[in-house]
């Protein structure tokens, strides 16, 4: 016992948290939460923290109340502050009970984080959890960074973090201290079962391991943080690459993407996907490549299911939502001398006195002459032509031309004269004659800024 306590005593103390900071206990009942209140009502008082315990009646086994009666009474003698939660039977699923109990769990936990202004979590998970988890994941594959397993710390919801204290320690380690302390535990009999993957590992295939290598379970633990380890650093570059690859309006550049190789591609890809919180497969993730690699095909989609799908066109690519969202493509607007028009939530247009404007970094600014008032704002019709320097030109060659997808063409800003002329394509191209017209008796500027808009 002694051994495994100071072995605790020199973890919590390498956390670095402050003296008498609150934490919330997840407690189950079960050896390994009650070793944990254990062990941490037992750390010398100067790091020792104020505990509070989030307890949850799941109503899933008849010994459920007994359960409840005696954290209560037990948090009731420590001086504990007590946070319950049942899970009434009619919120149970049909499916999925396992994984909607631990959704419904954290949620809860967050809630009494947030209302108590607790910054840290702590739950009981150890090493023989660590491995289980391993081996699940490992069997259903998916991602790489999935077989991490259990961090030890991490954060948790937008102000707190989670801390597992005893992954260090084993369940046979655990099972030790309770018994040798004569600590009160309850056993959960749905563990004996071999109705879920998790029980059958920890009952007949973990077991086995230990029997051919008694270091298996430090063995996961090490390769896990290695593993962690390797991932945290392509992480941060792929971010990097990334963000290199971006362009203003949020796409990205093709070719700079074709020019990687294979792994580079693949392991960016699966980057994207991941800020976007998509679980795709491996088969998805070379479909998105096959697409991206297509020099044939300059624009398409790949529905990626998930409410995603991934967009082609010509040099650029990008993640959109499903479907499109509809836009007011018949909206138009005069402009009014000295006010703004946003056109999207980072951008808005406005006309001023050329003699009075106060030019901002990064504004884009086009000359114009009263002669041509007024100047309407909209989107782009059959017909448009834009005024050159020889004529007139085709607003649909010009965006041609620029290899500008068909998606995007519709739904460009467009700044026309009187006459119906197109004098701006916004953010793609200005009319010739501007700055012109020296003679003319009052000279506008028409504007485009960028900033976020203030929805209040």
């Amino acid at each position: 016992m002694q051994a495994i306590k100071q072995q605790f005593d020199l973890q919590w103390q390498n956390l670095k948290l402050a003296a008498k900071e609150k934490v919330l206990v997840a407690v189950s009942t079960g050896a390994d939460s009650m070793a944990l209140l254990w062990l941490l009502a037992h750390l010398p008082v100067a790091i020792r923290p104020q505990i509070n315990v989030a307890y949850v009646d799941h109503q899933l086994r008849d010994q459920s109340k007994t359960e409840t009666e005696f954290i209560q009474r037990y948090c009731q003698e420590k001086g504990y502050p007590l946070f319950t939660k049942t899970w009434a039977v009619a919120d149970h699923p049909l499916t999925g009970l396992e994984e909607k109990a631990r959704k419904m769990r954290y949620e809860f936990f967050e809630t009494v984080l947030k209302k108590q202004q607790i910054k840290y979590l702590l739950t009981a998970h150890h090493s023989d959890d660590q491995a289980e988890t391993f081996l699940m994941k490992l069997l259903r594959g998916g991602d790489l960074v999935q077989l991490t397993g259990i961090k030890s710390r991490r954060k948790f919801g937008a102000h707190a973090e989670l801390l597992r204290p005893l992954l260090g320690f084993t369940k046979a380690q655990l099972l030790h201290l309770v018994q040798e302390q004569n600590i009160t535990y309850f056993e959960d009999e749905t563990n004996e079962q071999d109705d879920y993957l998790r029980n059958r590992l920890r009952h007949h295939v973990i077991p086995q391991l230990k029997q051919e290598n008694p270091q298996f379970l430090a063995h996961v633990e090490n390769y896990a943080a290695q593993l962690s380890e390797v991932l945290t650093l392509a992480n941060e570059t792929s971010k990097e690459k990334l963000a290199k690859l971006q362009q203003y309006d949020g796409s990205y550049a093709l070719d700079q993407w074709q020019a990687l190789t294979l792994p580079w591609q693949n392991q960016l890809l699966r980057q994207l996907f991941r800020q976007h919180k998509l679980e795709l497969s491996e088969k998805k993730i070379a479909q998105a490549n096959r697409l991206l690699n297509n020099t044939t095909k300059p624009q398409g989609q790949l529905d990626l299911g998930q409410g995603y799908f991934l967009v082609k066109e010509y040099q650029h690519f990008w993640l959109a939502d499903h479907p499109l969202k509809s836009e007011n493509l018949n909206f138009q607007h005069y402009l009014s001398l000295g006010e703004w028009q946003w056109i999207s939530n980072t951008e808005k247009v406005g006309l001023f006195f050329s003699n009075a404007y106060r030019p901002r970094p990064g504004d884009e600014i086009l000359a114009v002459s009263e002669d041509e008032a007024p100047f309407l704002l909209r989107h782009r019709r059959p017909g448009d032509r834009m005024k050159t320097k020889i004529g007139t030109q085709k607003v649909k060659q010009i965006l041609i031309d620029r290899k500008i997808a068909k998606t995007k063409r519709e739904r460009l800003w467009l700044v026309a004269a009187k006459d119906g002329n197109i004098l701006w394509i916004v953010k793609v191209k200005k009319t010739d004659l501007s700055p012109r017209l020296v003679n003319a008796k009052i000279h506008y500027i028409i504007v485009l800024r960028r900033e976020v808009k203030d929805d209040e």
